[in-house]
């Protein structure tokens, strides 16, 4: 198995306080075998990763996470940006942008309010075209991760994992695994429209865990 967090972040995007430096030693030492970097709202910030993966020999993958106007996608195989795809898009419209430019959109964190009291909720379950669900994210409560794995069963999509690290403590917490080696952008992107993977609780972390069906 190949197991890859989906969704870190890093001080690159200005929210989180993990340095690009910090990730392949943490994600080695928790048993990954790859991560995907995806700042907010533009491809590019994450571009300093090329070369720690080229020197580290260690699979980064970059992709992006975008707010639509009721909920956050997380975008990968298309090198968006706020001027080719400005925030705030209605949450139907930006999928569908992001599937004709050949990527794959997955709605993240679905049932996390935000600080505003806002959440994409089950909303979730009028979207057409998805692919994948963020179905265990490490940030967010147990409760919130089993309504997403419910709404991900309803649709009859996958589920992914990914921690949502704003701190090297959460890197890794949860992953995705896939049955093969995934070595770059396009092999990702298609391996996600495959339905072929599963989301884990990383036994690296202390405290409770939970199984969560494999897709």
């Amino acid at each position: 198995m190949f197991k890859i967090d989906l969704h870190i972040h890093t001080r690159l995007g200005g929210d989180s306080l993990i340095h690009p430096d910090e990730v392949v030693e943490r994600a080695r030492a928790v048993g990954l075998d790859g991560v995907c970097v995806t700042e907010h709202h533009a491809y590019d910030l994450s571009e300093p990763f090329e070369e720690i993966s080229r020197t580290t020999k260690f699979p980064i993958f970059r992709a992006m996470e975008y707010r639509a106007d009721n909920g956050h996608l997380l975008v990968y195989g298309v090198q968006a940006s706020r001027g080719n795809f400005p925030p705030g898009l209605p949450i139907q419209k930006a999928v569908d942008w992001v599937q004709k430019n050949s990527g794959v959109a997955v709605p993240a964190h679905p049932y996390q309010q935000s600080l505003a009291g806002q959440y994409l909720g089950d909303d979730i379950l009028k979207i057409n075209g998805l692919y994948a669900l963020e179905v265990l994210n490490g940030s967010v409560s147990a409760a919130d991760n089993r309504r997403a794995e419910k709404a991900a069963s309803r649709l009859k999509i996958s589920g992914v994992g990914g921690s949502d690290a704003h701190g090297l403590h959460v890197l890794g917490k949860a992953y995705t695994c896939f049955p093969a080696p995934v070595t770059s952008m396009n092999e990702l992107t298609t391996a996600l429209k495959t339905g072929n993977y599963f989301p884990v609780w990383n036994q690296y972390y202390d405290g409770p865990k939970e199984t969560v069906r494999q897709f």
